[in-house]
Order: C-alpha cells, then structure tokens, then sequence
C-alpha cells in the first residue's frame, strides 16, 4: 500500500507541476505576444495591417500563407515563430492533420510459424507432432499476425479515426488562441474517446491487440487458436479458444517460460500500443486525440493484474468452473491471466496436468483461484501489481508530447512496468530530439526472485545517408541482462542483444517502401514474441495523406 501511495502521489505532484508551469507560460507570453510581433514586423519594416490573424500551428504562430511576407533568409511566420519559441516549455500539438498508413505486408519467420500452427489445425494433430505445411496453411495470414503488424494495424485503427476528428476539429475551432486550442483538444479528445470504445472491440482494435498478442506467443510454438474477436457482436467478452490441453501440456513441459510469457503477454500488447502511439505524437507531431485510451486503458491493465486480490476473485474464477465442462476448445486458454502467470512463474518443473481435472467435466483446470497461490507467490504478484501504477506517470497522459528544454533540445517520458516471461521489467521511455536527430532511449531494470539486472535500448529515427535523397532509415539497438532460462529461481544471468535496421525508400511523397531486418539473441524482447534466438524480416508499405 506504501509504494502504491508513493506512486501515486509522484504522479499527483508531477502533473500539478506541469499544469502550473503551462499556465505560467501561456500567461506570460499572452502579455508580450502582441509587442513581440509588432517588434518582429517593425524589423522587417512591414506593417502588422498586411498580415490576417495568426494562428498556432505546433509550437509556432502560423501566418496564413497569402499573407506571409518573406526578405530572402526568413519570412515574417519564422521569425515570430523563433521570438515565440524561447518563452514556451510546452510544446502545441500541431493541428494540421496528417496520417501515415503503416501496412506491413509480411513477417516471414512470424509467417511460417503460424502456418505451422495452421497445419497442425488442419489434421487435427498437435504442436509437438509438427504436420507438414500446406499453400492453403498460409491463407489465414490476415488473423495470424505478429506482435509488430498487430501493434501496426491497431495503430492504423484508431489513428485513421484521430487523423478524422483532428480534421473536423480544425474546421469547427480553429485554434486562433490559446483558450480556443484548449478547447479544441479537449473536445478532440472527447469525441475520439467514443469512436475508441467503437473500435477496440473489432479486429485490429485495442482489445484485439491484447487477445493477439497471447496467439503470438502460442504460435510461435505451433499451437493453434483462435481469437473470439472474430465472432461480430460478441461484445468485450471475447477469450482465445479452441486450444488443446495436449498443446499446453506440451508448452509447459517443453518450454515453461514460454507458458508464462502467454499469460502476460495480453497487457504486453497494451502498453506496446500506448508507446507506438506516443512515438507518433513526440517524433512526427501527429497529435493523436488519444489521451481517453491512453488512461482507462492503462488503468484496464493495472487492474486486471491487481485482479487476483479482489474479494470477488475466487467467485468468478468458479463461475468460469460452471461452464464448458465437456468442451474443452470452448474453454478461453487460462482463464484469467494474472493468477496463472504468477503460479507457473513459480512452479516452472510442475506439470501442467497437476493442475487438476476440471470440476464435474472432462480436461485439465485451467483458471487458477486465489486461493491455490501460496504467500510468496501472492506477494510477488502484489509487488509486481503496485509496479504497474508507473505506467500512469506521463506527460502524454495529460495531452503534453514535448516539452521544449531550449531551441535545440526537445524532450518527453513515460515510465513503464510490466510483467515478463522471467518477472516483471520496470523503467522507462525517454524521447529525445535535438535540431534534426531523434532518439527514443529505454532505460530499466529486469527483476526476478533473486536478481535484478540492466536493460538497455535505443532507437534511432530518419537517419538520412549522404548523397541520397530518397532512403531514410530507422534502427534500434537492445542489450540486457536477463535470468538464465528465463527462470524466476535462476541465480545466474544471461547477455542478450538485438538489432534491427528499418531501410525506407520514396516512392513518391506520399508513398514508401520498407524492410525490417533484424536479429536477437535468447531472451525476452518487449513487444517480440520470441524468446529464443531469431532472426527477421518483414517488409510492408507506407502511405501517407500529405
């Protein structure tokens, strides 16, 4: 209950000081903005008569564009844009919209993997049989996709939508001052909120990410599933059915940090979306409406794996007992996940069949109830519970994506913690742009029962080669130390690195190509469902509206 006050009281105390800081600045620069303009045009000796009302654009005062009036080095918009620069700390969205449709097409290890699970499907055998792929196993592709094209096509989702009511805000308030951009975000934000809650249940949506990303995990094994989302009109009860026990039997025997891995991997795929979308907001000034989704979905993942304490707990855990006795593909895969997750964390030898026979039906007990966790596991779960509420301490959970430090140097966090195949990682996202270089570096620790250990990533953005004006590229770079197996119980580390280039070549403006190549060695990734060595390629399509 300490660190869960103290958490929250950092957050509490780190947004008043925004909010004050923003008020502070928007009201000092509201009484020199007119003088300052006026110095701007009297300097170029233009008139304040020959330009219409300024608006903000990003951080700037935009000048409509037949009004703008240029000497040959910088027009009138550049230099009360520069003047307005050195007196703001939070940094205006930008308001003209813009999207970039981001398809990728193909992940070629992720593909085969999955075919193999489709092939196992088709003959009616299991993972460790491994049936002989097929053409038609490959034709399914479309609800069979990796961590990374899934945290894509969510992306393009609800970013499609925020693209929509960032438009149609701008036509309805212009954000001519700062009281009008005020309202015009909020009311961006409100409208955007009621098409997320339309969208997260349908495929590619939010609640679709979480669901795929438990299927990843499982396929990569060759067990076959299948995501309830996929059934319209279900609704949010939506669970990943139609796996055998023989296949989870398998998955803990074979591979146990695999088994738990798939339990946390649902709210994995959470917070993998929240940093996609944070990464448009900081780097490409995208000024996605998205702070309602960013909140309760956050809050959604911090409860569900504080579930297990509530008092009601045990009670639906019985619930889900009482139904599909005899049908054991209708059963979702574990029930919920975050008992399950902290009992194989800690009984990795144990056999999956010990779990128990289902009560009055056929199959083993999946769900696991409170009451079958021992202290130590509870309190493991509770201190991995409390480290969630990090994921709340944001600026981007207010509507701030960057923060001016001076002319040159712009930046943001995100503090992040969440469960692993091995324990649970705990640190933080740090956006960085200084003139024309951008770089997200992610510093943080790996815990488990007897370790924590250093985690290490970088990821560079638009890295442009001389002589060349059509490629453009982005890498990132990851090294880790990491429990030996991925054991809970392990006393020894292990090193583990990965790299990843992401060339783009310009097709035309709003058209590119790219490819990811990439390698890691064993070890847990966050939002790569592999555990073992791999290495990757996937390649895919950029279209963008201007």
């Amino acid at each position: 209950m300490k660190t869960k006050k103290t958490i929250l009281a950092v957050a509490l105390l780190l947004l008043v000081g925004f909010s004050v800081n923003a008020k502070q600045q928007n009201s000092k620069f509201s009484k020199l903005r007119f003088l300052q303009q006026q110095k701007a045009l009297s300097a170029k000796g233009i008139s304040s008569t020959q330009l219409k009302r300024p608006y903000f654009e990003n951080d700037q005062f935009s000048v409509p564009r037949e009004s703008q009036a240029y000497d040959g080095k910088r027009n009138i918009t550049e230099e009360i844009s520069y003047i307005k620069g050195k007196s703001q700390i939070i940094i205006k969205d930008t308001l003209k919209p813009s999207f970039e449709w981001i398809l990728p097409l193909a992940d070629i290890a992720f593909m085969h993997d999955a075919a193999k699970a489709e092939a196992n499907r088709r003959v009616d055998g299991y993972a460790i049989t491994h049936a002989t792929i097929e053409g038609r196993d490959y034709s399914n592709f479309y609800r069979n996709l990796s961590m990374n094209q899934n945290t894509e096509m969510a992306r393009n989702l609800h970013g499609s939508f925020y693209y929509g009511h960032n438009q149609l805000w701008r036509k309805l308030i212009k954000p001519t001052t700062s009281g009008r951009y005020v309202l015009n975000r909020l009311l961006a934000n409100v409208t955007s909120l009621a098409t997320d809650y339309l969208l997260i249940k349908l495929p590619y949506g939010f609640a679709y990410q979480h669901e795929e990303f438990h299927r990843s995990v499982m396929a990569v094994r060759g067990i076959y599933s299948y995501d309830e989302v996929w059934k319209f009109g279900k609704g949010f009860d939506i669970a990943v059915v139609k796996v055998k026990d023989e296949d989870l039997v398998y998955l803990k025997d074979k591979h146990p940090a695999d088994l738990v891995r798939l339990a946390a991997a649902g709210v994995e795929g959470e917070y993998a979306y929240f940093q996609r979308i944070r990464e448009d907001n900081f780097f490409n000034s995208a000024g996605y409406p998205s702070v309602g989704l960013m909140i309760l979905g956050t809050a959604h993942a911090v409860s569900y794996v504080n579930l297990p304490f509530a008092s009601r707990f045990n009670a639906i855990t019985d619930s889900i007992l009482q139904h599909d006795k005899t049908d054991i593909l209708a059963r979702d895969f574990t029930g919920y996940d975050f008992s399950a997750w902290v009992y194989d964390l800690f009984r990795p030898e144990e056999s999956y069949v010990d779990r128990g026979t289902w009560p009055e039906g056929t199959g083993i007990k999946r769900p696991i109830k409170e009451s079958d966790l021992t202290p130590e596991m509870k309190d493991f779960l509770r201190e991995t519970g409390n480290m969630q509420y990090l994921n709340f301490i944001s600026p981007f959970h207010v509507g701030i994506n960057k923060l001016r430090i001076n002319d040159q140097f712009k930046f943001n966090f995100a503090l992040r913690s969440l469960p692993t195949s091995f324990g649970y990682y705990a640190g933080g996202d740090f956006y960085v742009e200084k003139r024309d270089k951008k770089l997200l570096v992610s510093l943080g620790v790996n815990r488990s029962k007897n370790l924590i250990l250093p985690d290490i990533q970088c990821k560079f953005y638009d890295i442009k080669p001389k002589n060349s004006q059509r490629i453009i590229a982005n890498m990132k770079i990851a090294i880790w130390l990491q429990p030996k197996d991925q054991l809970f119980h392990a006393s020894h580390s292990m090193a583990g690195a990965f790299v990843n280039l992401q060339p783009n070549y310009e097709l035309s403006k709003q058209v590119r190509l790219f490819g990811d190549i990439e390698y890691k060695t064993k070890g847990w990734l966050f939002g790569n469902e592999y555990l073992d060595s791999k290495f990757g390629f996937r390649f895919g399509i950029k279209i963008k509206t201007s």
